[in-house]
């Protein structure tokens, strides 16, 4: 598995270890620029000290050198500076990779949302919950609707015969709407195990009469 990694690496690290070449080579480029410049300033020096002394040839060779070294040190520092600006570029690039990276995800979350937020779905949803909302009022109303018109028990004598019934009691007028408001009865409730008894009661009481006529 490592042999397999090293002879095939991933693309992200032939990247890091590019970038990591490069660095490493920036500073040797440092070290060697320095050495140049060194070396140039101590010929330049060392010309000086020839003049001094009246050897002016020997002053003419040391500023050849302090020339070749100084061409050594301004081609060291343009290979640096192309080498540092590829990195530069490098580092932006991977900059503007990952803003397209990230672009890319908001524009798909943003087009999920758009595709499930439409405006005709919305409209769609919209309309079948209202119609949901209707269908539900219709079922309301069919359930708490009128009993009189949904049973077709017609009450409208018994409630003339009841309000002829409260004039007669009343002395021929309809009574005052009294000030606290009248409590209906309460329906009796009967628990299960009163229906139970009450039940087995009958069916005892049946069976009681009928072997009394047996016996008579």
């Amino acid at each position: 598995m490592a042999l397999k990694k090293k002879l095939f690496p991933k693309k992200g690290e032939e990247m890091d270890k590019t970038i990591t070449t490069a660095k490493s080579h920036i500073q040797r480029l440092s070290l060697i620029n320095r050495s140049y410049s060194k070396k140039a300033n101590i010929s330049r020096k060392n010309a000086k000290i020839a003049l001094k002394r009246g050897e002016k040839d020997r002053a003419k060779n040391y500023l050849i050198q302090y020339k070749q070294y100084s061409m050594k040190v301004d081609r060291a520092n343009n290979m640096r500076i192309k080498i540092e600006r590829q990195l530069d570029a490098i580092e932006e690039g991977k900059l503007i990779l990952s803003t397209g990276n990230t672009m890319g995800a908001i524009r798909d979350e943003l087009k999920d949302i758009a595709i499930k937020a439409a405006p005709a779905k919305i409209a769609e949803i919209s309309e079948e919950a209202d119609a949901y909302v209707s269908e539900i009022e219709e079922s309301a109303e069919i359930m708490g609707g009128d009993l009189e018109i949904d049973l077709g028990i017609d009450v409208t004598a018994e409630l003339n015969q009841l309000e002829t019934e409260m004039l007669l009691e009343q002395g021929g007028q309809m009574p005052d709407i009294p000030e606290g408001d009248l409590e209906y009865i309460p329906d009796e409730e009967i628990s299960l195990e009163e229906a139970g008894a009450a039940s087995k009661q009958a069916v005892q009481d049946e069976i009681e009469k009928l072997k009394k006529e047996l016996n008579t």
